[in-house]
C-alpha cells in the first residue's frame, strides 16, 4: 500500500472512530496527529516479515502482521474504543 492510499484509508478510519485529528504523508510513512498525540505508521522491511507495519510512537515501535492489525492497534492507541466490542450476530431469518 502506497503512502497516498495509506493516509486514506487512515483518514477514514479517523472519522469512523470519531477521532478528530489529520494524517499526513512523512518521511517514514504516514503521520496522525490527534489531540496531543503524534504517532507514525512505517511499512516493515522486506527482511523484518511477517511483519508488515510498525505504528511509532514515544520511541516505541508497535509490529503489525496485518493492515488490520495495524488499525486495531492504532485505534487502541488513540483511545477510540466503545466499552462494549461490536459483534457481529448471524441468526437464521424469521
Amino acid at each position: 500500500m502506497n503512502p497516498p492510499a495509506l493516509r486514506a484509508l487512515l483518514a477514514d478510519s479517523l472519522t469512523l472512530w470519531g477521532v478528530t485529528g489529520r494524517v499526513e504523508i512523512a518521511d517514514c510513512g504516514v503521520r496522525i496527529i490527534a489531540g496531543d498525540q503524534v504517532l507514525h505508521v512505517a511499512q516493515a522491511a522486506p527482511e523484518e516479515a511477517p511483519m508488515r507495519w510498525w505504528l511509532l510512537r514515544d520511541g516505541r515501535r508497535r509490529p503489525a502482521g496485518s493492515i488490520l492489525g495495524l488499525l486495531r492497534s492504532l485505534r487502541y492507541a488513540l483511545n477510540a474504543t466503545s466499552t462494549e466490542p461490536a459483534r457481529a450476530r448471524v441468526a437464521a431469518p424469521l
